[in-house]
């Protein structure tokens, strides 16, 4: 049986490193071509966005794959990870139901980043796009009530409750961008503006990971889960 240290502790860590390597992977087969110049070559850290190795094409088969099995094993970790972090609040009060509540949107999520990564945006872009959308406004949403939760709850340590904060202020700030930020469409400064800002939002979900589990490995030790 799994136990609760090792599915939110060492599994979350296993499954960023593992996507890193897949993402990698994914990148190092893109074939090219960017949002405004389908002519070049490679991928562009300033120009392409994460979406564009699930381009689904005869020449990006191994990307698409790469991509869609990054996704997927980060989406089955967070739906693994929040259904435990939901055992951690165990009684009956309106602490614990917030808590619960924060990871039930956590595993929404979690599901989202799933669809994204099988919804190639140049086949089904709007479903791409609303699952994009939903999966950070979720996770904001997880994160603000995580925040409370834990904060309020003497057994965690009030870093690791902050660093929630944090988290959710930084997502929010890329839902802003990505509401009312300057169309990627409308020229080449307005591309690199969203594509670096995605770049930056997902080294914030990748250092989250190993952030928090430090802290749930402590709360494990110390209350004897």
């Amino acid at each position: 049986m799994l136990s609760l240290k090792n599915s939110l502790v060492a599994i979350p860590r296993y499954a960023i490193l593992i996507f890193i390597v897949l993402f990698c992977t994914s990148i190092y087969f893109y074939n090219g071509g960017t949002l405004h110049n389908p002519n070049t070559i490679g991928y562009s850290f300033s120009r392409n966005f994460f979406s564009d190795l699930g381009i689904l094409s005869e020449d990006n088969i191994i990307s698409v794959i790469l991509f869609a099995a990054g996704l997927l094993l980060v989406g089955l970790n967070f739906i693994l990870y929040f259904y435990n972090f939901m055992k951690l609040f165990n009684d009956n009060s309106f602490n614990s139901k917030i808590g619960k509540a924060g990871s039930v949107f956590g595993i929404i999520g979690a599901v989202f980043f799933i669809i994204i990564g099988f919804t190639p945006h140049n086949y089904v872009h709007d479903s791409h796009i609303v699952a994009v959308n939903w999966a950070f406004r979720s996770f904001c949403i997880a994160s603000l009530l995580l925040f409370y939760s834990m904060y309020n709850d003497k057994r965690f340590e009030s870093k690791y409750a902050l660093g929630y904060l944090i988290f959710s202020i930084l997502i929010f700030s890329y839902i802003i961008v990505l509401e009312f930020g300057p169309s990627p469409n409308e020229g080449d400064f307005s591309l690199m503006f969203n594509v670096i800002a995605q770049k930056i939002i997902v080294l914030v979900f990748i250092l989250s990971v190993f952030y928090q589990s430090f802290g749930n490995e402590s709360f494990i030790d110390k209350n004897k889960f």
